[in-house]
């Protein structure tokens, strides 16, 4: 006999139960999807280095020496892997089919396919054994700003040597930065390499890196402190390099954990209404003496079938938006989930149980409805004197808009569980566009280190004898702002150098990242805690300098560099996106020690221009010094983070699933309604209201729903973005203090209209179900 109630029940209500299973596969499948992500997410980095099989520690040395001998000749070495690399100044000696090329900032290192320490993998996710003569791998860095496909052919020239190769892919490198202000690198095949070689313009850098495999880290530490010219980096130390990459995939976990909270929202909702509504139907039952155990036992039934079915479809359908999903931010990473099939299948026999839970806690009610239910429209007949806050002679609202308003004033755990929906779908969008916006703002400047500036000169060639010679910096600013002054635009200019030293403090020893800023500006460090240096024996430090020396504001560190020793006094924390670093007072000098990384140089023009005089400014100087390298600060943002993008890409998917979840959940809340509520359209169309009315009625209840949902998640939208960036940060920098940023446009407009057009539309189209509702229907009113 229940298989029979439940195959009727199934047909019956055939719109009501396809909407129910579509929720349940997108349940399943975000669901299966994210848990999988968040697996992928949260070991990612280690996962990627495991497979890459990136080693215990990588030393960088950039200057001829015996180091690497004496690295090699330790005990407690088990294995070294060297890769000696060539470099190309810049990118005008490339030439892309025929064109030159000016699109990445720093210069180009070349290895040879023999001497591949690591993994390296190509787009595909495959580890790449070797390459044919006369073609090349690029990292991200070299492919920047241009769009170049396999088969392209790119000529090399350095000095008097000539070389023409075909673009093979991009590959990526566990332990090679992704960020457009990284070295591009090109794997070359053996013999290509070995021409290259020959030409000393080639070498006009030196530097090989060391892949070290050893059981006492702090030994090799030991027996190279005394080399200016050797970097060491642990395997844990090297994970900093993904921060951007981890930013764009920690706030896709986020999201994703959104998706699914929304997603089991709607179920609870549905089939706690679905039962309620179904008061006819269970008190029938139990005026012929079904018991309530076996009414609760029907019920389970139909969920557990519509949830097995959508769970299996679910789980199917999340293995390809797993892949959709991650990558946009697996560009850089080879990103997997070791279990993947496993978890998903698990996660989707969760979301069966999750639903029978909901279901079993739902069908509590049965308990508490008689026979009598079956006459009275699912009421008992009680009145407990509660008047409406609105009155139809008071109110200046048409009729129809007062029946909606009224609607909703009368069932608000209904309609608030439908705005709570509409505003998280709404939000999914909202916080992307933040995100999106805030890794291009200004506002953001501040934790690369960098005073205030508005345009930045990014060209390698042009501030590159720095690099070999850390005191060219006071020609290189002298020179800018000379050619500022003789072309119409003076200004002030900074450079932001760092170099990587060992620091100790009692007992504790660290490699830390020491930034130095040069030139005239008024601006000072922004930090946390204490104050900014003020005296060259003054420093400040990230979170993850001080835990790594045991050290507090006050207490004096110590810092060897070659043959000196400085002491500094810790006088605050700040934040900042390099991991494991300190700032000094701009007017300490570490003397002729060699700059390891540059951050440009940073123009603040006199005046205060406004944004158009300033791009002005940049075109002008791009013209100058023959370079496009040349960005306002938020060009120059989005150029460092390179996630802006990645982030743009996730909201426009988020878009489209909100579109999707927002029409299923108007069709099935209004079909609901309908079906509960077809005596009264009934009675109500006997006394005479029209088609019409009653349409726009059940149309405008989902419309005042969608503009209060869109109002909460605007006054929520601030403080929950600045809240979700500042946790993502944490987790992965010493990143806090961050105040996001908006897009008006996207915010106040696009959003709001997306989720009240795509409401409207759907309530409209579910409403003319009430057509086929008759004035002869009342028969069923007690």
């Amino acid at each position: 006999m229940f298989w029979r109630i439940l195959k009727k029940d199934l047909k019956r209500k055939k719109t009501m139960n396809i909407v129910l299973l579509l929720f349940v596969i997108m349940c399943s499948m975000f669901a299966a999807a994210s848990v999988n992500n968040i697996i992928a997410v949260t070991g990612g980095i280690e996962h990627y280095f495991d497979m890459a099989d990136v080693p215990d520690m990588t030393a960088m040395i950039s200057a001829e020496c015996d180091a690497e001998e004496r690295i090699r000749e330790l005990p407690s070495v088990k294995e070294v892997k060297t890769e000696h690399y060539l470099f190309v100044l810049g990118s005008k000696n490339f030439k892309l089919n025929g064109e030159r090329m000016d699109n990445f900032i720093n210069p180009a290192g070349l290895i040879s396919d023999k001497e591949m320490a690591i993994n390296y993998f190509d787009e595909n996710n495959d580890k790449i054994q070797g390459v044919e003569k006369g073609w090349f791998y690029a990292n991200s860095p070299f492919l920047q700003g241009i769009e170049m496909k396999a088969g392209d052919e790119v000529e090399l020239t350095v000095g008097d040597t000539t070389l023409k190769m075909k673009y093979k892919g991009r590959f990526k490198g566990a332990l090679f930065s992704s960020d457009n202000t990284s070295n591009p690198i090109l794997i070359l095949n053996s013999e290509d390499y070995d021409v290259m070689d020959k030409e000393e313009q080639a070498h006009s850098f030196y530097f090989n890196n060391l892949y070290i495999r050893t059981t006492s880290p702090d030994e090799i530490k030991n027996t190279v402190k005394d080399y200016s010219c050797v970097s060491l980096s642990t395997r844990k130390e090297s994970k900093a390099i993904y921060l951007y990459d981890m930013i764009a995939a920690y706030i896709l976990m986020a999201i994703s954990i959104v998706l699914m909270i929304t997603a089991f929202i709607v179920m609870r909702f549905t089939i706690d209404f679905t039962i309620s509504e179904e008061f006819r139907e269970i008190g029938v039952m139990k005026a012929v003496g079904v018991g309530n155990g076996s009414i609760r036992w029907l019920y389970i039934v139909k969920y557990l079938a519509v949830a097995a079915v959508g769970s299996a479809i679910g789980f199917a359908g999340s293995i390809p938006l797993q892949s959709m999903m991650m990558k946009t931010v697996s560009e850089n990473m080879v990103l997997s989930s070791e279990n993947g099939i496993a978890m998903g299948a698990m996660s989707s026999a969760a979301v069966v149980v999750i639903i029978m839970l909901f279901c079993y806690g739902c069908t509590r009610k049965v308990k508490k409805m008689s026979p009598i239910d079956a006459v009275r429209n699912g009421q008992t007949g009680e009145r407990f004197g509660r008047k409406s806050i609105m009155h139809l002679g008071s109110s200046k609202l048409p009729s129809t808009g007062f029946m909606a308003l009224n609607d909703i004033c009368s069932a608000p755990k209904r309609f608030g569980i439908i705005t709570v929906i509409f505003t998280l779908c709404m939000l999914m969008m909202m916080l992307m566009s933040n995100f999106a916006m805030t890794l291009k703002s200004e506002k953001i400047l501040w934790l690369f280190g960098i005073p205030t500036s508005e345009a930045h000169i990014m060209e390698g060639e042009y501030f590159g004898e720095v690099l070999t010679d850390f005191t060219a910096y006071k020609k290189i600013i002298k020179d800018t702002e000379k050619l500022l002054e003789e072309n119409g635009m003076p200004g002030r200019c900074t450079m932001t150098f760092n170099s990587s030293y060992e620091a100790s403090y009692k007992d504790k020893k660290t490699n830390l990242n020491f930034w130095m800023m040069k030139g005239e500006t008024d601006d000072t460090l922004r930090v946390d805690e204490g104050y900014a240096p003020g005296k060259d024996n003054e420093i400040a430090m990230t979170v993850s300098a001080l835990k790594e020396l045991g050290a507090e504001i006050g207490d004096t560190i110590t810092v060897e560099t070659g043959d000196r020793k400085y002491d500094f006094i810790i006088t605050g924390r700040y934040s900042g996106f390099t991991t494991k670093s300190a700032m000094v007072n701009k007017d300490f000098d570490f003397g002729s020690s060699r700059a390891e990384g540059v951050m440009g140089v940073q123009i603040h023009f006199d005046g205060s221009p406004d944004k158009e005089t300033i791009n002005k400014n940049v075109e002008k100087l791009r013209e100058l010094i023959s370079s496009e390298k040349v960005y306002n600060t938020s060009d120059m943002i989005k150029s460092m983070t390179g996630m802006s993008d990645t982030l743009n890409s996730i909201k426009k998917m988020m878009m489209i699933l909100t579109v999707i979840v927002t029409a299923m959940i108007v069709v099935l809340m209004e079909r609901s309604f309908i079906s509960k509520e077809k005596s009264e359209l009934a009675l109500m169309k006997a006394v005479g209201i029209s088609n019409g009315s009653i349409i726009g009625q059940h149309s405008l209840r989902f419309v005042f729903v969608s503009i209060l949902s869109a109002l909460a998640a605007l006054a929520v939208l601030m403080p929950l973005s600045n809240f979700m960036m500042n946790k993502v940060c944490l987790l992965i920098g010493d990143v806090s203090g961050i105040k996001c940023d908006m897009d008006p446009m996207d915010i106040f407009v696009i959003c709001p209209i997306i989720l009240i057009g795509v409401t409207i539309i759907g309530a409209w189209l579910t409403a003319l179900y009430t057509k086929t509702i008759k004035a002869s229907d009342t028969a069923s009113i007690e």
